[in-house]
This record gives structure tokens, sequence and C-alpha cells, in this order.
């Protein structure tokens, strides 16, 4: 599931992150809902309102819609379902990973938004800018050991940034690494950087081995998807591949198109 950012349609963000030819060299389906104008002018996704943060409601409800849908038609692997996006998508692709744990068992968040820390457009911008703001709704997180069951048992979160990202700080990164490390039960100073290039990348794993939780910051880059074509908007070409490294981390191998951090 790829989710584009704002002004952007599916299309064109097919185009840019290159998911295509990426998930044809393993097999795997891609879907591209696309947003439409009479939803938000702007075509991005309405992640910062309460009725879309919800799981049986709203954008969340029409993207499982479209997973059963998409899965009852193809030989599609339940246990092998995957979200991604880029800004708004980002935004949209955590809220995704935090209420449908059991659907998504990995999530990839290009410049996202920290959960909860919007609920109409005013708060919208002042969370982009990095704002700190008290939540108005309950994490599901908090709620999670309410019925004795672990929803995230199997959750893995990539979460991705650029250091000169202006649109969208890059302390919303931080946080979402905070909320997921929260969510999955890992200690948050138990991470592992590694520099390479360009980027730092910070891993998280579970007492396994098994890599859970990710962070990457590229220094040079502003808001725009790591590593795309020039043939998409909002790309930022010379960077780390991302579309390449969310693969490989989605299903655990080294067997990637372009490589550009150490194995996992």
């Amino acid at each position: 599931m790829a989710l584009h950012g704002c002004t952007q349609t599916a299309s064109d963000f097919a185009a840019g992150t290159r998911f295509d030819s990426v998930a044809q060299a393993f097999g795997a389906y891609v879907l591209y809902p696309e947003q439409s104008v009479a939803a938000n002018p702007n075509r991005c996704w309405n992640w910062f309102l309460p009725e879309h943060q919800r799981r049986d409601a709203g954008e969340p409800a029409a993207i499982l819609s479209l997973v059963n849908e998409i899965v009852g038609r193809h030989p599609i692997d339940r246990t092998r379902i995957y979200v991604v996006g880029l800004s708004a998508g980002g935004a949209l692709a955590a809220i995704l990973a935090e209420v449908a744990p059991d659907v998504f068992a990995a999530a990839g968040i290009m410049a996202g938004v920290a959960l909860h820390a919007a609920h109409d457009v005013p708060s919208a911008f002042a969370a982009m800018r990095g704002d700190a703001a008290r939540p108005r709704a309950k994490p599901v997180v908090a709620a999670r050991a309410e019925n004795g069951d672990d929803p995230y048992r199997r959750l893995r979160v990539s979460i991705w940034t650029g250091a000169r990202d202006r649109l969208v700080a890059p302390a919303n990164a931080a946080r979402l690494l905070a909320q997921f490390s929260e969510a999955i039960g890992l200690a948050p100073e138990g991470g592992v950087a590694e520099r390479r290039g360009q980027s730092e990348i910070v891993r998280f794993s579970d007492p396994s081995g098994r890599v859970r939780l990710e962070m990457c910051s590229i220094d040079e880059m502003g808001h725009a998807w790591s590593g795309g074509s020039f043939r998409g908007s909002h790309t930022w070409p010379k960077g780390p591949r991302a579309t390449d490294e969310f693969m490989a981390f989605f299903l655990e191998t080294d067997l990637v198109v372009e490589s550009t951090f150490a194995t996992r």
C-alpha cells in the first residue's frame, strides 16, 4: 500500500518512487490509492482530523476496505501486507500501523507527522513545524494491554526524515520513533547507530535480534522522497534509495535492486 503526499496523484507517486519496478523484482503487488480533490483540495490525506485517526471510520476504514478487496482478487499473503507513505501519506501510514497492526506487518514512513499531534488544520501546521502538543485522543498504544493481548507483537516500522526538511520538522521522526518503540515494547535507548555516507540510521532489535524499528536521517535532504526519480514530484534522486530500502526492510532480505545501507 503506497500513499502519496499532498499535490500528488497515484501515477506521480508511482513514477517518483519506482515502487512498480522494485516490487516486480519480488513478485509483489503495489496498490496506490488516490485522494480526490473533493476530499481535500490539495489531495492531502486528512490525517489531522480525528475522524481519520480511527480504524473504523474515514480514510483508514476506506484503505482497509481496499486491502480486503485486493486480497480477495489476487493471491496475496495476508501476513505480508505493508504500508508506506510520503508526508501526508506518511502520516496516514503511521496511523494505519497504529490502528491496524493485525493487517499491516510493517510500515515505512517518509516525512510523516507524529501520531495524535493534531485535531484540526491549525494544529496540523503546528505539528508539522514540530511544536509539541498534548494529544487530544487516547493513543491505541496506551490501550493495547486492556484485553491482555499485544496487537504489536509482529509490527516493524522504518521512519525516514530529511535533516533539512522545512515543511515537516525532523522532530516528528523522533516522536514517531518514541511512539512506536513504546507500542512495540523496545527500550528507546537500545538503538544501534550507524553512519553511512550522508545518512545516519539507528536500528532497534527485539530480544531475538530481529530489527523491529529503525530511523534514518538524510543530512542534506529537505521534504522529499529519498533516492526517487525526477519523473515524479517531491523526490531527491541523489539520496539513498528509500524504495529499495523499504522493500528490503519489509521482506527482511538483502536482495534489493540497489542497496545503500548495511545488511540487516
